[in-house]
């Protein structure tokens, strides 16, 4: 998620809202999504079968119910993003490979 703010651009997870400050690990998806490592943690041993068909933040692309998915927390009344398996999959392997416990 990007916004404008004092002139500059501020970067801050699609899941959580929290601002990107060049020091916690974040990953980008399509179109500027962000996921952060903190989400990724939760993301992991939650992801269960959605109730509905969704986009899938990072991959931006259309899931049908029943896929397995995360669900962040709804930032700024929007809905609440979410993020499919093998995006969350993908984001673990590019976080290990960094060096980074996921």
């Amino acid at each position: 998620m990007q916004r404008n703010e004092d002139g500059g651009i501020v970067i801050s997870c699609d899941f959580c809202g929290t601002d990107w400050d060049e020091v916690k690990p974040m990953i980008e998806g399509h179109r500027g999504s962000v996921l952060c490592l903190e989400c990724l943690k939760l993301a992991r041993p939650k992801l269960a079968p959605s109730d509905t068909a969704f986009e899938c933040r990072l991959c931006i692309q259309e899931k049908p119910a029943g896929t397995m998915s995360w669900s962040g927390t709804a930032i700024g009344g929007a809905p609440a993003a979410r993020v499919c398996k093998p995006c969350v999959e993908q984001a673990t392997r590019a976080f290990t490979k960094e060096g980074l416990e996921v």
